[in-house]
């Protein structure tokens, strides 16, 4: 019984991969892929026929740079309704770590006041 239990299985396992899109991403990428990943941004997913005619590609060849873009982690595959569209891979922010030793630095910082 797929359906909305496999699209929450899917959202959490994207939101458990570290890998994903950043903004800094979108600077070092070459201009037609950043304009085509703003493309899904915007309209929140494409299909592949659309992709190939926003890059004036081949439906061929516009499979194999959304596979490398899947590949990397910046899209992802999504059904919809039957249909596979592309939507944009946004990476986690990583978690903040606590240093293991900052409870002694505080305690030292008390330490140093009360003398």
């Amino acid at each position: 019984m797929g359906g909305i239990f496999d699209r929450l299985q899917d959202d959490l396992d994207a939101r458990n991969n570290k890998k994903g899109l950043s903004p800094v991403d979108l600077l070092d990428m070459p201009q037609d892929l950043a304009d085509l990943i703003n493309q899904i941004i915007r309209r929140n997913g494409m299909k592949l026929e659309d992709v190939a005619q926003n890059l004036n590609q081949s439906i061929e060849k516009a499979e194999q740079t959304l596979d490398k873009l899947v590949e990397k982690g910046y899209i992802r595959r999504v059904k919809v309704k039957q249909e596979v569209w592309y939507k944009a891979q946004f990476g986690r922010k990583a978690d903040k770590v606590v240093s293991d030793n900052i409870w002694s630095k505080l305690d030292n910082i008390f330490k140093d006041e009360q003398v």
